[in-house]
């Protein structure tokens, strides 16, 4: 099992109504939407689709203790940051990556990404050396994401982080991304705040990621399970 911490929209939030249908699936409900007739949009997402509508606070990690503890310390972090907007968003076409990104810098999410990183350390199993080579071998990282990598499991930490929640898989041309630029037009650009945090679980290798409750910010309501 591995655990995750996302920031995910409300549900009432035409964001996530848009971007469950873009790639095709609830990670709350495990429905399985039809998506907008973009053509090729499945293949596109293929791998998008398996983590869900998100961005990541603190990077899926294998868990050495019961997840209800991973959930509690969850909540015990959370339980004195409170509610905050979240700037407007805009897609973004980064390496192949179709993207929503921030419009505009936002610390206090920056802060929230930090604290989910250090205060959930201590559940996460870490990477044998092998694996860790491999990530090595196979990512072009800097010397700060290597660091990153060997204390904290994931080479975008911290000053490296960058928000972002993907819409596609690597492409070859800028078609999804035109089409996403249509699609997330309106929902993109609303306002919204961040009144909650998403526990994601990935029950075995490769299956896909869901979304098993939502923890509130300080006073932010949220759902738990």
């Amino acid at each position: 099992m591995r655990v995750a911490i996302y920031y995910v929209p409300d549900r009432q939030d035409t964001l996530w109504t848009a971007g469950t249908r873009w790639l095709g699936r609830d990670p709350e409900s495990g429905e399985i939407l039809e998506r907008p007739p973009v053509p090729g949009l499945a293949q596109a997402t293929r791998k998008a689709s398996r983590y869900g509508f998100h961005a990541t606070l603190k990077a899926p990690m294998p868990i050495r203790k019961p997840l209800a503890e991973v959930i509690n310390a969850v909540k015990a972090s959370l339980s004195t940051v409170a509610p905050f907007s979240l700037p407007p968003l805009r897609l973004a076409l980064e390496d192949g990556f179709v993207a929503l990104r921030l419009g505009a810098p936002c610390p206090r999410l920056a802060d929230l990404a930090d604290r989910c990183v250090q205060d959930l350390d201590d559940f996460r199993v870490p990477y044998t050396a092998a694996a860790e080579e491999q990530i090595r071998a196979s990512s072009d990282l800097t010397p700060q994401n290597l660091a990153n990598l060997e204390r904290w499991g994931y080479p975008y930490v911290f000053s490296e982080w960058v928000f972002h929640m993907t819409l596609s898989d690597r492409q070859l041309d800028d078609h999804i991304f035109r089409m996403a630029c249509d699609f997330f037009a309106e929902s993109a650009a609303r306002p919204r705040r961040i009144n909650a945090v998403g526990i994601f679980v990935e029950p075995e290798p490769q299956q896909d990621f869901i979304l098993i409750t939502r923890i509130p910010l300080a006073g932010g309501g949220g759902t738990y399970v």
